[in-house]
């Protein structure tokens, strides 16, 4: 019995310590824990937060071809262009954090004649941060827009909007928000380097019952002129919008209403003394909107902007006209179809100088453009 019951006990033992060691050599150590990407709602659609951080990123573009034509030289061309936004905010004790870049290229008819420039090339259009009311970095003048409410000054309902100035720079800003008007001004560097005055553009205005009324200005240090721009932005009825804007300028500058016309040699952009824009846009369809618009300006100041010899007057006597018509259709979400077609003449002025002939011209465009 006592041989038996030794041997029995034996056996248990090795059995426990069989089993014991086979459970160890199969435990698995813990895996370490994922995090999944979270949507961000704080912000609007489209925000994720970036993992391991509490700052909620956007991811936005477009890719677009362009077909253009002219009537000057009974031509067309295209162009093609690729478009990513990233934006990322967060939220601190001072205000939203954000950060814009845009990145994007161009590639066009003339790249495609160019060996050297066939790549679709690309580079950084706009890139800027801001905290609270505070802004730097390059981005559009306040002259042009502001980021803190209220309609843009983006000209007509166009694509190129008929001409309005824009411009963007290197500029330090702060913009100031109410219940239901805005203030901005930002000082810009001009790219002159001569001297170490930067431009300086502002804007104030005010949204009422949908309506949008402001006013803008831009001090161009180089040329030692500013110009004035005022602006409204309407609403019409359940489906229409009107815009009016109206400018003036001192001579040459960077903020006016510049235009590059036909019947110069060489070319050029230049300054007119007063312009007008206006441009109603309809929304026919949920999928489907047209826009009519035109511009009036008067006595071009014709120097500085295009390095020409100087007339030196706004009585040049120098006037244009243009009207234009718009069409978009999104046959489906995040598609555009737009066509456009727009006609600009120039008067004929100071012809006993031989400086310009005048000239008109009829140009069309037709886009394909997929949003994402």
């Amino acid at each position: 019995m006592k041989i038996k019951s030794l041997l029995l006990g034996s056996a248990a033992a090795m059995l426990a310590v069989s089993g014991a060691s086979a459970a160890d050599a199969i435990v698995a150590a813990e895996p370490e824990p994922v995090e999944y990407v979270r949507v961000c709602d704080a912000f609007g659609a489209g925000y994720f937060y970036i993992p391991g951080t509490e700052t909620c990123l956007k991811i936005s573009g477009f890719v677009r071809m362009d077909i253009n034509f002219n009537s000057n030289n009974d031509s067309y061309t295209t162009n093609v262009r690729g478009r990513v936004n990233f934006q990322a905010k967060e939220d601190t004790e001072y205000g939203v954090l954000h950060a814009y870049v845009r990145i994007q290229g161009d590639t066009s008819t003339a790249d495609l004649n160019n060996a050297a420039t066939y790549d679709l090339p690309t580079f950084v259009d706009q890139a800027y941060a801001e905290l609270g009311g505070l802004i730097f970095g390059y981005t559009e003048t306040t002259w042009v827009s502001s980021k803190n409410g209220g309609a843009s000054g983006f000209g007509s309902h166009s694509d190129n909007g008929l001409n309005y100035g824009y411009s963007q720079a290197n500029q330090i800003g702060y913009n100031l928000t109410g219940s239901n008007w805005f203030a901005a001004i930002s000082a810009n560097d001009d790219g002159d380097g001569a001297t170490y005055m930067p431009d300086i553009t502002g804007r104030v205005g005010g949204v009422f019952a949908g309506a949008t009324i402001y006013g803008a200005g831009g001090y161009d240090q180089s040329a030692e002129n500013f110009g004035l721009k005022l602006g409204l932005n309407m609403d019409v009825g359940p489906a229409g919008n009107v815009i009016v804007q109206g400018f003036y300028a001192d001579g040459p500058t960077r903020y006016g209403a510049n235009a590059s016309p036909t019947g110069i040699a060489g070319g050029g952009t230049y300054t007119p003394e007063w312009s007008v824009i206006a441009s109603y846009q309809h929304q026919f369809a949920p999928n489907f909107k047209g826009s009519v618009g035109g511009q009036y300006s008067s006595d071009y100041y014709f120097n500085a902007l295009a390095g020409t010899a100087p007339i030196a007057s706004a009585n040049s006597g120098i006037d244009s006209w243009a009207i234009e018509g718009v069409l978009v259709w999104n046959p489906v979400a995040n598609l555009e179809v737009r066509g456009e077609v727009r006609y600009t003449d120039f008067s004929s002025g100071l012809a006993d100088t031989g400086a310009y002939v005048g000239g008109d011209a009829t140009t069309g465009l037709f886009r394909l453009q997929r949003n994402f």
